[in-house]
């Protein structure tokens, strides 16, 4: 996996983590503004990491393969095939 491949996938990682991280924190804190606000903020993060990932490398999962005459997940490495750098 060449290093732009893994440092979108690193930030796939890490904004993903900050959406659980956050989700954690409002289940005890439900209406702490500045939560909510970082939420809506983290959630947003990794939706452009998600998307910088597929649109560079192809589907994250396969319920984002978006082909509609072919099933392009299978078209590229997965995700956790890294293989040797």
């Amino acid at each position: 996996m060449t290093n732009t491949k893994n440092n979108l996938l690193q930030r796939v990682y890490e904004t993903g983590f900050a959406v659980d991280e956050i989700v954690l924190y409002l289940d005890t804190h439900p209406s702490c503004t500045k939560g909510l606000d970082y939420y809506q903020d983290a959630v947003k993060l990794y939706a452009e990491a998600r998307h910088a990932y597929e649109s560079e490398v192809g589907p994250l999962t396969k319920t984002d393969s978006k082909c509609p005459d072919y099933f392009d997940w299978v078209e590229n490495p997965w995700p956790w095939e890294g293989g040797c750098n």
